[in-house]
């Protein structure tokens, strides 16, 4: 039987910043196989949760370890309600897709039942529109009653930038911190090397990576802010951030809340043009060369350049040149999650009657077959990005 012995490490701090950290242990039937370290790089002053604290580790291994198989066992404490929760969580995924995670034990050494809270919020930040929504909603109010008063937004290193990339990331952190000043909110940057220790879906995965993160910050901020993807009316499933189990990676002194799926992608930037400065510094490009721009001609730039068109934002300052019908040209959408995606547009188009010139276009792209899925062609996860990447720089 395969199993994951979770190790928390002592808290390492330096000029760096401090080191949250575990050993993960894989063995089968008492024999040790491998031996990784997952690792959360925090600023130096902000307080940390306790050494044996072992939330934010049992979030980041879990979906793995169904994926694995692997009974796992953590050496430190784990909240009550958060056990509770990923009971929850795992019958979600395995009801999802049950050739791909499977149930498992978990054990602890320690449950806390006695959680205390600070108050405040922090949301993840990367810069993209469901991001830029979230901070600029909480921040103005516009939420309404469900207004959270976020001090920080957390800039992860290690997610779309990947770590070996310090100068595309220190740019990007750059642009991030004058946006979130304008609206009167601090950026803190974490990295971690999470996304490259395990061989997993990242639409899968990338909530609960996410949940780690800003779990690990519990003692500066009880609630954590996770921009949504899609509206309610829209929603896809599987999808790694779900109104279903986002909640579901809470603890009992840290709450995870899935926000702002009252609205579609250009309700949102129809919200945020009210917000020129943010509007200009837009981060939705993976595909590009350089982390801290936008290429505007990989398929994710264009999507957002329709969206908003239909937000009747045309040819905004975070792409460089003016949309044109070359963009379209050889667009494919890589899968069923991306098409509907489209058909959204398309929709929405004919509801608002903007960006109607580009019908044409969007539905010739549309009537394009999709290729064959790429896991079967390339690993998932870290490996699968990089050989897109490549893919599509090829196809320039």
């Amino acid at each position: 039987m395969l199993n994951i012995d979770l190790l928390p490490q002592p808290l390492n701090s330096d000029e760096n910043g401090q080191k949250r950290c575990c050993l993960l242990q894989q063995t089968i039937d008492s024999r040790q196989m491998t031996e990784k370290e997952l690792w959360f790089l925090y600023p130096a002053d902000l307080p940390m949760p306790e050494d044996d604290d072992c939330d934010a580790y049992l979030l980041a291994t879990l979906l793995p370890a169904m994926q694995m198989r692997a009974a796992i066992h953590v050496h430190g404490s784990v909240s009550r309600e958060l056990l509770a929760n990923l009971t929850e969580l795992q019958y979600v995924w395995n009801k999802w897709l049950p050739d791909r995670y499977f149930l498992i034990d978990i054990q602890v050494d320690r449950m806390r039942e006695q959680d205390w809270h600070v108050g405040g919020a922090i949301a993840a930040f990367s810069g993209g529109v469901d991001a830029q929504f979230t901070v600029y909603r909480h921040a103005t109010g516009i939420a309404g009653y469900a207004t959270r008063d976020i001090k920080a937004g957390v800039f992860v290193h290690g997610f779309d930038i990947p770590l070996d990339d310090a100068k595309g990331f220190a740019d990007a952190a750059k642009i991030a911190t004058k946006v979130l000043a304008d609206i009167h909110i601090d950026l803190v940057v974490v990295k971690t090397n999470i996304r490259g220790l395990w061989n997993i879906n990242w639409e899968d995965y990338h909530a609960a990576a996410i949940a780690s993160v800003l779990c690990g910050l519990k003692q500066y901020a009880d609630i954590g802010l996770i921009g949504s993807g899609d509206s309610y009316d829209a929603l896809i499933s599987p999808w790694g951030s779900h109104p279903i189990t986002d909640p579901l990676l809470s603890s009992g002194d840290f709450r995870v809340i899935h926000d702002g799926a009252g609205f579609s992608r250009s309700e949102k930037l129809q919200a945020l043009a009210e917000w020129p400065l943010g509007i200009q510094n837009l981060r939705v490009c993976w595909a590009g060369d350089k982390h801290d721009s936008n290429c505007g001609r990989c398929e994710k730039c264009v999507r957002t350049r329709l969206n908003l068109l239909v937000a009747g934002i045309e040819n905004p300052q975070c792409f460089s040149d003016p949309i044109d019908s070359s963009l379209f040209k050889n667009m494919i959408l890589k899968n069923e999650i991306i098409r509907i995606d489209w058909h959204f547009i398309r929709r929405e188009m004919l509801k608002t009657g903007r960006g109607l010139e580009w019908l044409p276009h969007i539905e010739k792209v549309l009537k394009r077959q999709s290729p064959p899925k790429l896991s079967r062609l390339f690993p998932f996860g870290s490996k699968r990005r990089m050989w897109v990447k490549k893919l599509l720089m090829k196809n320039k």
